[in-house]
């Protein structure tokens, strides 16, 4: 219902203004969209088009130097127990440190994860017990109950791709057998359920500032339990911020992205890397502190809403049924799309201005892969589509045309 209300708002108000944020609907119908685009991208000359790169995080626009930085700022960056690291592990690694944890002290968590946050726990002195899930991605109650030992200390919650799960369910279940709540909104700041803030029944509860708005860092640990923790020198981040500027510039100009494909290739990823705990009491830098309060807004997670189910309308045979329809009060982080050849996939869109998240490939060390098939299964195949607030109507209608087009030719 939410998402045909969005969706029925925006046709209504085709430039409804959302925080600095415009709302357009597409100036083409999606048939229209896909018969123009059909020939593959190529001008009526028969060239092929030069494409504006379009990335699947949300880029940092120029303008937000000129907005109010004295709004209030969306849930729980006003909270009391609220704290600002450098990023997310960190937070989790601290509220750990809260909980007193013993060494050996076991935590329920997805076998569906993205490394780093098994990394603190692990790091914390807790071991890990994995479980599947059920196939929306729901932590299945008989299974949990066949884990569950003598050391069991919490539940991990994890509101994948910004998609609120009953936490109120799972807090009460903590409640009856006396575990700590974690709800990990690493992907789901401004996601609601029950008009109530994703994190709100958590005895931790994380979040990524950045994975919403286009900031160079920044992570929020909402804590019920008591924090001691010092800060480290703060760094500033100019050449990041840089770099944020430079992506929302480079949607807008096909001469810049262009220049952009010549510049050597990044360093080859690396799981320890992107796993890696790093300085626990790591803070935002200086430039995310700056940005914050002039780019982040609740009602980004509209937009995103919209601009997931404008892409969900042509895509849906391809996104797994746990995420085919958009809850209310949903922030969604990217639209996930089931691949046959990930690998070649995501070399074809990056080649035509596309940048999908590689989503979740490699799982931390500690998972016995072999005993999760359904975990490995979307690691095999999923990657993520960009839908984040900063997106024009004309990026969704590229979306669609040079995905369906890659798509085909990939099968």
């Amino acid at each position: 219902m939410e998402a045909r209300m969005d969706d029925q708002r925006a046709r209504t108000h085709p430039r409804r203004v959302l925080c600095n944020v415009t709302c357009r609907a597409p100036q083409l119908s999606w048939t229209e969209t896909v018969l123009r685009w059909q020939d593959g991208g190529k001008t009526r000359s028969g060239r092929r088009s030069v494409n504006a790169i379009v990335t699947a995080m949300a880029p940092l626009p120029l303008s937000i130097w000129i907005r109010d930085a004295s709004r209030p700022l969306p849930f729980p960056l006003r909270e009391p127990g609220c704290r600002l690291f450098a990023r997310a592990r960190h937070g989790l690694w601290h509220g750990l440190m809260a909980a007193s944890l013993k060494p050996g002290d076991e935590v329920l968590v997805p076998a569906y994860h993205h490394g780093s946050e098994i990394e603190a726990l692990v790091r914390a002195g807790a071991r890990c017990r994995f479980y599947e899930a059920n196939e929306t991605l729901e932590p299945d109650e008989a299974e949990l109950g066949r884990l569950l030992e003598r050391r069991t200390r919490a539940l991990h919650l994890t509101h994948f791709l910004g998609f609120p799960q009953d936490a109120a369910r799972w807090r009460a279940w903590c409640d009856e057998r006396g575990l700590l709540l974690i709800e990990d909104a690493a992907q789901a700041w401004l996601a609601e359920r029950d008009g109530r803030p994703v994190g709100s029944d958590g005895d931790l509860a994380i979040y990524c500032l950045y994975k919403t708005f286009g900031l160079p860092d920044g992570a929020a640990l909402l804590s019920r339990l008591p924090l001691t923790t010092r800060g480290a020198r703060r760094r500033l981040a100019a050449g990041s911020l840089g770099l944020e500027h430079a992506a929302w510039l480079l949607a807008r100009s096909s001469l810049l992205s262009q220049i952009a494909k010549r510049v050597p290739r990044e360093q080859r990823y690396s799981a320890a890397r992107d796993f890696a705990l790093g300085e626990p009491a790591s803070t935002p830098s200086t430039a995310t502190l700056l940005a914050l309060p002039r780019v982040a807004c609740a009602e980004a997670a509209a937009q995103r809403r919209y601009n997931y189910g404008q892409l969900l309308r042509v895509m849906s045979a391809l996104v797994p049924s746990a995420f085919r329809r958009i809850p209310a009060g949903a922030s969604p982080f990217v639209l996930p799309i089931a691949t046959i050849e990930k690998p070649e996939m995501l070399r074809r869109l990056r080649a035509r201005g596309i940048r999908p998240l590689d989503f979740w490939s490699i799982p931390h060390p500690a998972l016995p892969v072999d005993e999760f098939p359904g975990a490995a299964a979307l690691r095999a195949s999923i990657i993520g589509l960009p839908v984040h607030q900063e997106l024009r109507s004309s990026d969704l209608q590229l979306i669609v045309a040079i995905f369906r087009d890659e798509y085909r030719a990939a099968v």
